[in-house]
C-alpha cells in the first residue's frame, strides 16, 4: 500500500456491504474484535453524539472547545465533505496520509487473516481506524458522531461518559423504523448506565422515551429549553449571536457557524462541555469564556457555508424535511429572493422535502449528485412531488444544472445549494477546482 489512494481504494472495496441491521451485531463484534486485535483501549472520555440533524456541527464545536482548553480532543465524524481524512481529527488537525495508510494496512491484515471479517463496510473500517488513532495519539477526549441511530451503530461500543441526543425526526426510516418512537428508541441506545445525557428539545414522544432510558440507565438528562436554553440576538448572512442561559448564569455567543439552528447546537455542546470540566475539576470563568470565544470565527463545511459573497452562493448539506426547513426559515430571513439547487438523494424523505419547497416562489433547479456509488440519485422521482410547481425546472446532470443556474442569474441573486451532503460535497469540490 504506498499512498492514499491505494488505501483509500482498499476500504471502498467494501462498500455496498449493508451498514445496519436490526437485531444483529455483527458489525458491532467485528469492530470490537478488530479493534482489540489492534491491542486498542478505551483509555480516554468519550462524548457520543447522535440525532436526525446537527449531530456534526454538535461533535465539531465541542472538540473545538475542547481543544481551546489545553486538551488534546478527537473528533469522529461522517461523512466527509472534502477529504476522507477530515472524519478523523485531532484538535482540528486531519489524519496525517501516513497515519491513515498504516492504519489501512494493519486493518487490512486483521481483516485477511479470518474470512469472519469478510462483510465488514466501510463505515465500520473508518470507525476502527478512528478509535485507534486516538488511542495511539493518547487524547484526552474524543468526541463521537454515530453513522446511523445508536443502539446499532459500530460506534455504541464506546464507554461515553456524556451522551448527546441532538434534535430527532424522520430519517434512515428503512433502518431505524418508520414511527418517531422506534427512531427515538434506537438513537437513546447509545446511552450507558451512571452518566450524563444532554438532549436538544424533542416532540412529546420522543423525550418520554428519552426520560425513559436515562432513569432506567441512573443518569443525569438535560434538555434544551427546560434546564438550559438560548436567546437569538442577531441572526444575519454574517454572524450569529445568541444569549446561553442557565439557572443565574448567562453567556454571550458570537459565531460565524451560521443560522439560528446552530444557536442549539452550540448549546448542546457547551452544556456537556459544562459537564466535562466539572467532573475534570477545571471548571472556572476563565475557561468558560476561553471556550466561547474559540467559536468566534469558526466554520464548518456545508453549514449554511459561503462559498462567494456578491454575488452570495451558500452550500448546506440539509438532507431531511426539518433539517431544510430550518435553512430555508433563516435563508428567508436573509433574503427576499434567492434561486435554490435542490439535489437530494432519491432515497430520502423527498416527498416531505418537497412539500416544504411548494411553500415558496423563488426558481429551484431540480438535481442529483453524480456518482454516487450504492446511493439512489434517481432526480426524476423527486421531481414527481414538484412538476405541478412552475417555478421549478428539472435537469438531471448536476454540472448542467450548475451552469443553467449561471446562465439564468444575471441578475445576481444568492444561490442556494442543498439537498444532500453529497451534492454540498461535489459543489464545494468543483468549485475549488473550476471556474464555477
Amino acid at each position: 500500500m504506498k499512498n492514499i489512494n491505494e488505501a483509500l481504494d482498499y476500504i471502498y472495496s467494501f462498500m455496498g456491504k449493508k451498514t445496519l441491521h436490526k437485531n444483529n451485531l455483527n458489525h458491532i463484534n467485528n469492530v470490537k474484535e478488530i479493534l482489540k486485535l489492534l491491542g486498542y483501549k478505551q483509555v480516554f472520555k468519550v462524548i457520543h453524539i447522535t440525532g436526525t440533524k446537527g449531530k456534526g456541527s454538535t461533535t465539531l464545536t465541542l472538540s473545538k472547545m475542547l481543544s481551546s482548553l489545553g486538551y488534546k480532543a478527537g473528533a469522529f465524524t461522517s461523512p466527509h465533505i472534502v477529504n476522507e481524512r477530515e472524519r478523523i481529527s485531532i484538535n482540528e488537525n486531519w489524519i496525517s496520509e501516513e497515519d491513515f495508510i498504516n492504519i489501512t494496512l494493519k486493518i487490512k491484515n486483521i481483516i485477511e487473516s479470518d474470512e469472519i471479517y469478510n462483510n465488514i463496510t466501510v463505515f465500520e473500517i473508518f470507525t476502527i481506524m478512528g478509535l485507534y488513532y486516538f488511542y495511539i495519539n493518547a487524547v484526552d477526549y474524543a468526541c463521537i458522531e454515530v453513522g446511523i441511530g445508536g443502539k446499532l451503530d459500530c460506534t455504541n461500543i464506546v464507554n461515553s461518559s456524556v451522551s448527546i441526543l441532538t434534535s430527532i425526526s424522520y430519517d434512515h426510516m428503512e433502518i431505524l423504523g418508520y414511527t418517531i418512537e422506534e427512531i427515538t428508541a434506537q438513537k437513546a441506545g447509545i446511552i450507558k448506565p451512571n452518566t450524563s445525557v444532554v438532549s436538544a428539545f424533542q416532540e412529546d414522544n420522543s423525550i418520554k422515551i428519552i426520560r425513559d432510558i436515562a432513569k432506567e440507565n441512573n443518569c443525569n438528562l438535560y434538555v434544551f429549553k427546560e434546564d438550559f436554553s438560548a436567546d437569538i440576538i442577531l441572526n444575519s448572512n454574517e454572524k450569529l449571536e445568541f444569549i446561553y442561559r442557565e439557572k443565574d448564569k448567562e453567556y454571550n455567543f458570537s459565531t460565524t457557524l451560521l443560522g439560528e439552528h446552530q444557536a442549539e447546537n452550540i448549546s448542546l455542546s457547551f452544556k456537556a462541555l459544562n459537564i466535562l470540566l466539572k467532573a475534570d475539576n477545571n471548571y472556572n470563568e476563565k475557561n468558560i469564556n476561553k471556550a466561547i470565544n474559540s467559536l468566534k470565527e469558526f466554520h464548518i463545511n456545508a453549514r449554511l457555508t459561503f462559498m462567494h459573497r456578491n454575488p452570495d452562493i451558500i452550500v448546506d448539506g440539509a438532507h431531511n424535511a426539518k433539517s431544510l426547513e430550518r435553512v430555508l426559515n433563516t435563508i428567508y430571513q436573509w433574503y427576499d429572493d434567492v434561486i435554490i439547487l435542490f439535489a437530494p438523494l432519491s432515497q430520502k424523505d423527498i416527498k416531505n422535502m418537497s412539500d416544504i419547497l411548494k411553500r415558496y416562489d423563488s426558481e429551484i433547479i431540480l438535481s442529483s449528485p453524480d456518482n454516487i456509488a450504492y446511493k439512489e440519485t434517481d432526480s426524476l422521482k423527486t421531481y414527481q412531488y414538484l412538476k405541478d410547481k412552475p417555478n421549478v425546472k428539472h435537469i438531471a446532470n448536476f454540472h448542467d444544472a450548475i451552469d443553467n443556474i449561471k446562465s439564468i442569474n444575471k441578475s445576481n441573486k444568492p444561490v442556494l445549494v442543498i439537498g444532500s451532503l453529497y451534492a454540498a460535497s461535489e459543489f464545494i469540490n468543483l468549485y475549488k477546482n473550476t471556474d464555477i
